[in-house]
């Protein structure tokens, strides 16, 4: 599906163009009716285009902001009669800040002028637009009494595409609009972005944290199991009042969003303001379909000159589900315009204003932070990355570092080792990592190669549960003596009457990694059997003792990732 959205000078003939190409009048409200202009937003859909007709007074510019948030292109409409407005070019300046890529330009009223006006309406939008993302678009010339004009047009949007590709991991859904309906209870509609949305699911209200079930979804009037990323949703919510529910309200899938209430951002500057921004005023953020008051903070300047960019902190008044490259418009209240779009680089940053550097991409973040875990690094950003050692990601630098400040304590530590839970988490994870030929470790403790104590004594026994790691050797067969000692040293521990090498607890770890790697939802018994290549006897006190570690955690009948995962 691609959605559109309208924009243009109130009274241009937004609603009306809208009427003709889909056959429904989206100004539903009473005062809509009466006053014949539109206030708030309106919907239509035709075959796979969906539009969101949006208001053109700037009274009711909230409103519009709200409804060209995640579309895919614009309809850009320019009354033959009056040409390009005020509001012509701030919607226009608005759509350019928020990325939309692409769009149509339809002239109305064509029929109530002479055709050399519509020539010089014609070459003045050509010119308003050059450079930009309608430069180049078609310009169709259209009247509402025209079925060839419409049919022109209605062509002309049926070419665009959607820009939504569904790649990302996270279901996100800026509401628009909230009601209840006789029998279903309530719904709320809203463009889905970035991940499918599936009856049955769980999810999370933004703000309250308050959790519901999706028990309907329908897009374009029909009935489906599953919304697909750039669609227009109605989701009929089941756990939640319609009344606890407002336009700019999220629908995400719980656990998977770092709620962040400041973030750094790239701002630009529109080129038409008469002044520079800086942090000084009274500021209103849209993003999404939510307007919330901000403050900004710029970032090593003290202003930002017209048609410029540069970078800033906001301070949100609460906390919302944000993601890099998410965009945004910035209005200025004291002087009721628009001063600049953005885009989000970093939520909720950890570095001091001072010293900040913003960006959005995840390889500088963890250069930065130096080491960072997984979960960490997706709530924060949506993209998930390969560990480099348990559960955590390093920056070459700080691995680099770890591993050298390890062999230092080892090499000063003598035949006693370092005891390994006394380090700092960070060096515990890059203990893991060194190099059999710089340091081991052994019964909790990290030694130089050639004062480990395995090395000063081998043991058969030992031998022969470590080259069976998963279908050890019956321990009835071998010295008890020699079984307790190596327990008790932690080269043998014993899970249920069943000895296993130390050596198997750290395996079974990272099957259990690779498949949830895969099956995020959780893994059975049997698929960790075998995952394995083992029998059920030694799989299930293996996946237990993991359970104990907090490697893994049972939900019913499957194992979901433990807080050592996350």
């Amino acid at each position: 599906m691609t959605v559109i959205a309208t924009a243009g000078h109130v009274d241009h003939g937004k609603t009306s163009l809208v009427l003709a190409l889909t056959g429904v009048d989206t100004d539903r409200l009473e005062e809509e009716k009466r006053r014949g202009v539109t206030i708030d937003l309106g919907f239509a859909h035709i075959d796979d285009l969906s539009f969101i007709d949006v208001p053109g007074h700037v009274k009711f510019l909230r409103n519009m902001l709200a409804g060209v948030g995640g579309i895919d292109a614009s309809l850009f409409v320019i009354d033959a009669r009056e040409g390009w407005m005020p509001q012509s070019e701030e919607h226009f300046e608005i759509l350019r800040v928020l990325g939309v890529p692409r769009g149509v330009v339809a002239i109305t009223k064509c029929d109530l002028v002479e055709s050399e006006s519509v020539d010089e309406v014609e070459t003045l939008v050509r010119h308003r637009v050059a450079g930009s993302f309608l430069d180049g678009a078609p310009i169709i010339r259209t009247s509402i009494h025209d079925d060839t004009s419409i049919a022109v047009l209605r062509e002309a949007v049926a070419s665009l595409p959607s820009r939504s590709s569904g790649g990302g991991s996270r279901a996100r859904l800026w509401i628009d609009r909230t009601f209840a309906a006789a029998g279903a209870g309530t719904i709320v509609t809203g463009t889905l972005l970035d991940a499918p949305l599936k009856k049955g699911d769980e999810v999370e209200l933004v703000p309250g944290g308050r959790r519901a079930k999706v028990r309907g979804l329908q897009s374009r009037g029909l009935d489906v199991e599953v919304g697909r990323p750039g669609s227009r949703l109605a989701v009929n919510l089941t756990g939640v009042a319609h009344g606890d529910i407002e336009r700019g309200h999220q629908v995400v899938h719980p656990d998977q969003w770092w709620y962040a209430a400041t973030f750094d951002a790239e701002l630009r500057v529109l080129p038409g303001l008469r002044h520079p921004l800086s942090r000084r005023g009274h500021f209103i953020l849209y993003v999404g379909t939510e307007e919330l008051p901000v403050t900004i903070r710029l970032i090593r300047t003290e202003e930002i000159a017209p048609g410029e960019s540069g970078t800033a902190r906001v301070f949100l008044p609460r906390a919302l589900a944000l993601a890099p490259h998410d965009r945004f418009i910035l209005r200025e209240t004291g002087r009721d315009e628009t001063v600049a779009g953005g885009i989000v680089l970093e939520v909720d940053p950890a570095s001091r204003i001072s010293r900040a550097e913003p960006t959005a991409d995840v390889a500088d973040l963890i250069d930065r932070r130096g080491v960072v875990g997984t979960r960490e690094v997706f709530l924060r950003t949506g993209e998930i990355h390969e560990p480099t050692v348990d559960d955590v990601i390093f920056s070459a630098a700080r691995l680099s570092a770890a591993h050298g400040e390890l062999v230092d304590l080892v090499r000063g530590s003598g035949d006693k080792g370092v005891e390994v839970s006394g380090l700092s988490e960070a060096l515990r994870h890059a203990a893991r990592m060194l190099r059999p030929e710089s340091a081991v470790i052994e019964n909790g403790r990290l030694y130089a190669p050639d004062r480990a104590p395995s090395t000063q004594v081998r043991s058969p026994l030992l031998d022969a549960f470590e080259s069976s790691l998963f279908t050890p050797p019956d321990a009835g067969a071998f010295n008890r003596d020699e079984l307790r000692r190596l327990t008790q040293a932690g080269r043998l521990v014993n899970l249920d009457g069943i000895h296993f090498s130390i050596s198997a607890i750290d395996a079974a770890h990272a099957v259990a990694r690779r498949l949830l790697a895969t099956k995020p939802d959780g893994f059975s018994a049997s698929e960790f059997r075998e995952a394995l290549g083992t029998s059920r006897k030694y799989a299930i006190p293996l996946i237990e003792a993991l359970d104990a570690r907090g490697v893994t955690r049972r939900r019913g009948d499957v194992r979901i990732a433990g807080p050592r995962i996350g």
